[in-house]
């Protein structure tokens, strides 16, 4: 019935926390693979138009979700919904914020504050993608106010970027702006399209131990240089200092100088 409407996409919602995930629909449907495949699968079957599925960054590990997605056809994935919340207590009345006839329950927070986690989820869905589903496409989602946001997450992998928080501060004027910083971050680097930086900053992404064993071997490289400069001829500083058997190699310590 959707696509009769004659809509280019379809961006199916796996994702929100105000989506009545106690009732197993929602941000409760992107936290459960297997259900996340299932229904997929159902809008493959008839989708005659592009779907990514939407995830939310409420769970451990948002690799499983993304598989499950792409596994079940799905044209790519948007990264990420809102991170559910409780936005604060008002200590006067002791009661959780907002409310509604006294009550609360928690919800989606957005905005700039959740752009680190957006963009490490982005990341990690942009390795998956890159290695085990290259054809399909990424798009990302969290705290975009500037063109160089933008940017960051072409970096880890994303082919598109969404805003709405930001227009809902800024105006639609906020789209205009960041096309000309994202242009001039491209014209900074030389890049002509946006497919010659997407992804680049990924083979930096590493584990704990190996940027641990990066380390341990810089400190053992600059010890050994320290020792090296040690155990060289110091350069002379007055005549006197040069002797006859030592001279070609004083001569290179005055030039390394």
């Amino acid at each position: 019935r959707t696509q009769a409407t004659g809509v280019d996409a379809l961006e199916l919602n796996f994702s929100c926390p105000h989506g009545l995930p106690e009732r197993r629909m929602g941000s409760a449907m992107g936290e459960d693979p297997e259900l996340l495949e299932e229904v997929t699968s159902w809008v493959m079957e008839v989708a005659r138009v592009p779907v990514w599925a939407k995830l939310t960054p409420n769970v451990t590990r948002i690799e499983p979700a993304a598989r499950a997605a792409l596994r079940a056809g799905a044209t790519g994935i948007s990264a990420i919904n809102t991170i559910r919340s409780v936005i604060g207590i008002n200590l006067n009345t002791l009661r959780p914020e907002p409310t509604v006839d006294g009550r609360s329950t928690p919800g989606g927070y957005s905005g700039l504050a959740v752009r680190p986690i957006a963009l490490r989820m982005t990341m990690e869905v942009g390795q998956t993608l890159a290695a085990e589903f290259p054809k399909r496409s990424l798009s990302g989602i969290g705290g975009i106010e500037t063109g160089r946001h933008a940017a960051e997450f072409i970096l880890c992998g994303a082919d598109t970027v969404q805003i709405c928080t930001g227009v809902m501060k800024h105006g639609y004027g906020l789209v205009r702006r960041l096309r000309e910083e994202l242009l001039a971050f491209m014209d900074q680097h030389g890049f002509e399209t946006v497919d010659e930086f997407k992804g680049r900053s990924l083979p930096y992404f590493t584990s704990h131990s190996e940027l641990a064993d990066r380390h341990a071997a810089q400190k053992a490289a600059r010890s050994q240089q320290v020792a090296a400069r040690d155990s060289a001829p110091e350069a002379p500083t007055v005549d006197d200092q040069w002797s006859a058997d030592r001279f070609v190699e004083q001569s290179q310590a005055l030039a390394e100088r």
